[in-house]
């Protein structure tokens, strides 16, 4: 039985992961600690499935680890990869009651959404563990709900110092774009770069897909990239360095009277009229200004959720 059929019939407790030259062990459902014999680099963490419709990248990560236990990919660094929201993957579901990525700042007991909470506290402890092996690089993989103009883009929470390189660290992965946002954002890289320094990106990595569909050829690149990575190889030569954009400021739905004057079919990075109207919800009201550009519009979301971001694009490189 390969890894994902494992996942979906949730028997991976029985799975054994025989990694050749590794000592692997379980550390939570879902989450793995792969140690070489011999490493060579510095400890690397690989998330997918935080949202469980976002499967392009789970089928990667898990043809990645098939591919390890087959002998054909040989880890070189601490690894630990992980499958986030397992009981929405099993169902196809986003979430079940609260958006998983949004409770890594949440207590363990915290009230209500206890599947996605309880789900939060096993990863962050996981991690934990895993960081006791030092600093490295966490890369939390995603994919988008709407179409982009920028088809697939990393999210840095936090501008820490980049030992892998970030230029050519995107560049081999097939990301040609970087949004610097903020290290007190409740999401698993956010928690990563927060609470134990790693240099850490949210991939998104283009549309969501039916699991079994199989990654799609705009996911060869990530694929190749994520390879070189686990074997702690120099990453492929880049194209320059990825346009940069920084989030200015997030709109938060108070209520659900909230109103998003965003077209449904409004791609991420559309740019904005300075002075138009984004959102209301009486009585605020929200308007662009000069620069910005829309990311992640969603007026669906819970109240007390972010339901757009808005991002300018930068000068010059990262």
């Amino acid at each position: 039985m390969n890894i994902l059929s494992a996942l979906l019939a949730d028997s991976d407790a029985e799975l054994e992961r025989d990694i050749p030259g590794c000592r692997t062990r379980r550390i939570a459902p879902g989450v793995w600690e792969c140690l070489p014999e011999r490493s060579t680099g510095s400890p690397l963490v690989l998330c997918a499935g935080v949202h469980g419709d976002e499967t392009g990248p789970v089928e990667v990560l898990a043809e990645l680890i098939d591919a390890a236990c087959a002998g054909e990919l040989m880890p070189r660094r601490p690894w630990l990869f992980a499958f986030g929201n397992l009981a929405a993957l099993r169902l196809a579901r986003r979430y079940l009651e609260r958006d998983l990525n949004r409770c890594f700042r949440q207590p363990p007991h915290a009230s209500g959404a206890e599947i996605e909470v309880a789900r939060a506290h096993a990863l962050a402890q996981a991690l934990a563990i895993f960081a006791r092996h030092g600093k490295g690089l966490l890369l939390d993989l995603h994919s988008t709900i709407r179409a982009s103009r920028h088809p697939s883009f990393a999210i840095r929470p936090a501008p820490v110092p980049t030992a892998e390189g970030t230029p050519g660290l995107l560049a081999s992965c097939g990301v040609p774009v970087l949004v610097e946002a903020g290290a007190e954002a409740p999401t698993f890289s956010a928690l990563g770069a927060r609470e134990h320094g790693f240099e850490a990106y949210t991939f998104e990595l283009g549309r969501v897909r039916p699991l079994g569909a199989g990654p799609s050829e705009e996911l060869d690149a990530l694929r190749n990239g994520l390879w070189r990575l686990i074997e702690a190889a120099t990453p492929s030569a880049g194209a320059g360095l990825p346009r940069v954009y920084r989030v200015q400021r997030e709109i938060v739905k108070r209520s659900n009277a909230f109103v998003l004057h965003v077209a449904a079919d409004a791609p991420n990075f559309l740019p904005l009229q300075a002075g138009q109207l984004l959102a209301e919800d009486s009585p605020q009201r929200w308007f662009a200004e000069e620069g910005e550009c829309v990311l992640f519009p969603n007026p669906d979301v819970a109240p007390g959720t972010r339901a757009v971001v808005l991002v300018r694009p930068v000068e010059g490189g990262a």
